[in-house]
């Protein structure tokens, strides 16, 4: 029978990735035989991100600088060993594990006065396996590997964040937090620069992929990112959040759609054709709107008569080299203006499933406008590299669009 979570230390441990997907491990002594990732104990009324960033610190020279925070673990339990002295106040360890990336080029790391370490290096993950660490952490280990790896590839190593906010069959708005910050152990000041940073991962990627297209001979591709919440036409939210979503793309290939005056589209229930062509992209572009056909949703004929052709029209666009990108802005009762919050859930919820297997929902925290604009970032920095990535390993005779929506990548 497991003892009670008292009888264990809480304890925090990192994991660290580069860009090119080395994480950084290591030894007790030069000749040591296991790895060990970076850990410590959370003191009494430390917070459990202050004891991550001590700890690193004191064990590997490093400060939360240059590093953003993609993912963590917690509850994961390992035993100490008999004759581990710490046995007399504690049965072993319970761990939080936070898989951090490395933001521009790997940072010099110190163990000469590392109270742990007597050797630091740098694995690729596809080289750590459980073997390689002490054997009573190695079920705690294959958790995290299988956790924060197991969908890695070469060029996108990190996938969470966009896995972790993707709406799912199985999930409730009623059950989805708008307060979470899972991806960030910091607060705004520790986003600014890892926004600048995605800025830069964007206009990267938009840019190598205009180049691959005329490599390839095919037409450049298109990217449409729809902001979505249960506001209404009038939503200041998704006004603002738009704004700064748009510095991240290069303005010369960018249209910002705003607002389209939807409410005066509804007379004799003509107002959803009206919207579609507010929809496309031109060849090349990224289109960014808050005002879409989704934006009707509140009509009663909404969801028989115009939801089935709306999912159509975004697999159309699909097939035809479009990024679909859709993000639902979540917030709690509290900040939202409708007295009828769980009726107006309920309704969004049913707006969301009907959609989501044409292209995926994100349902993002909107309670801190900081960690929305930054959530958004991420993914759509995420799946604009992957899709990258389907091109650059494609030819202009195996590289179709409507394959790659088909995978998840548009």
């Amino acid at each position: 029978m497991m003892p009670p979570e008292s009888a264990y230390r809480n304890n925090v441990a990192a994991v660290i990735m580069d860009a090119d997907g080395y994480v950084l491990v290591g030894r007790k002594k030069a000749t040591s035989k296991y790895l060990h990732f970076p850990q410590g104990g959370v003191c009494k009324k430390e917070k459990f991100e202050d004891a991550l960033w001590r700890e690193l610190r004191e064990e590997v020279g490093l400060d939360r600088a240059g590093l953003q925070t993609v993912s963590h673990l917690a509850g994961l339990c390992y035993e100490y060993r008999k004759k581990n002295k710490k046995r007399a106040t504690w049965n072993g360890q319970l761990q939080t594990y936070y898989l951090l990336r490395c933001m521009g080029a790997r940072p010099v790391v110190d163990s000469r006065n590392s109270p742990e370490f007597g050797v630091l290096e740098w694995v690729h993950y596809s080289n750590l396996h459980p073997e390689l660490f002490v054997p009573f952490k190695r079920g705690v280990v294959a958790t995290v590997l299988n956790r924060f790896f197991s969908e890695a590839t070469p060029d996108t190593p990190i996938t969470d964040i966009h896995m972790h906010y993707l709406f799912t069959e199985g999930d409730s708005l009623k059950k989805i937090s708008a307060t979470d910050r899972s991806f960030c152990a910091g607060g705004k000041d520790d986003v600014l620069p890892q926004f600048q940073d995605l800025k830069k991962r964007i206009r990267s990627a938009r840019k190598e992929e205009e180049k691959l297209c005329a490599q390839y001979g095919i037409a450049p591709l298109r990217t449409l990112v729809i902001l979505h919440d249960a506001e209404g036409a009038s939503s200041k939210r998704r006004m603002k959040c738009l704004r700064h979503l748009a510095e991240l793309f290069d303005p010369l290939s960018t249209e910002v759609q705003r607002p389209i005056g939807i409410e005066n589209l509804t007379e004799q229930g003509r107002c959803f054709t009206p919207c579609l062509p507010y929809m496309l992209p031109a060849r090349g572009e990224v289109l960014l709107t808050a005002e879409t056909a989704y934006q009707v949703s509140h009509l009663p004929e909404f969801a028989e008569n115009y939801l089935p052709h709306l999912a159509d029209f975004e697999r159309l666009l699909q097939s035809e080299g479009t990024c679909v990108l859709k993000f639902y802005l979540q917030v709690s009762p509290e900040q939202s203006s409708h007295s009828d919050f769980d009726e107006q859930t309920e309704l969004q919820e049913s707006v969301l499933r009907a959609t989501a297997d044409a292209a995926p929902w994100f349902i993002v925290p909107a309670e801190k406008k900081w960690y929305r604009d930054f959530v958004i970032a991420s993914i759509v920095a995420q799946l604009l590299e992957k899709r990258l990535h389907a091109l650059r390993n494609a030819d202009s005779c195996t590289f179709r669009p409507k394959k790659c929506a088909q995978d998840g990548l548009m």
